[in-house]
């Protein structure tokens, strides 16, 4: 088992945004190619958190509700990992992608399918990028578009109160617009253990 006195937090956050920046990579490629413009995707900090820390942070960053996609995943380690935006950027969001000056209404309707594409490509990219770097399996299931509080959509993924949450903030820059969403892996203490070995030997310790 690994000591944290040997490797602290800041060390597996640096090692984890090193990895995921190279999935925002691969989802950034894929992206551009279905809405044939740039996309920029970059994640410029990691935290590691409780479960209770993450619900307080997003809710003191967010009034409003939030839309995005919930995935399980499993392998070397499992967990669920969240694509979250707030409901208002989801929309403008989904909008970009679709290409079309739409109205909200039907640009609602038409949301939940936007979202789950969008979301498929991006956590695949995350879950591709740890796959390779760890040279491990890893499955995704099948992407699950949610809305609602934050603290709802958490609690539906398992009622583990000692799960570890990885926070991610998010940049998404499209046809000029930036969004900035979260990706959010929520893992148990014994998935986490796993996760951070996985960590220490991609880097050599």
């Amino acid at each position: 088992m690994l000591d944290n006195d040997d490797y602290g937090d800041e060390f597996f956050r640096d090692a984890f945004a090193e990895i995921l920046n190279i999935g925002m990579g691969y989802a950034a490629s894929a992206l551009s190619e279905m809405v044939n413009e740039e996309v920029r995707l970059s994640v410029p900090a990691v935290e590691f958190v409780k479960k209770a820390e993450a619900l307080r942070l997003i809710e003191s960053k967010n009034r409003t509700d939030v839309s995005g996609v919930h995935q399980k995943f499993n392998g070397s380690f499992d967990g669920d990992v969240f694509l979250l935006f707030p409901e208002e950027k989801s929309l403008e969001l989904v909008r970009a992608v679709l290409q079309q000056d739409i109205s909200l209404h039907d640009l609602t309707e038409m949301e939940q399918e936007a979202m789950t594409e969008i979301g498929n490509v991006i956590l695949n990219g995350c879950l591709r990028s740890m796959a390779d770097m760890f040279q491990k399996e890893m499955q995704g299931s099948i992407p699950e578009f949610v809305k609602g509080a934050f603290a709802n959509i958490l609690n539906k993924a398992g009622d583990k109160t000692d799960a570890c949450v990885l926070m991610l903030n998010m940049d998404f820059a499209i046809d000029q617009k930036s969004v900035q969403g979260y990706v959010s892996f929520m893992m148990d203490v014994e998935s986490l253990e796993t996760f951070k070995q996985n960590i220490a030997a991609y880097m050599g310790l």
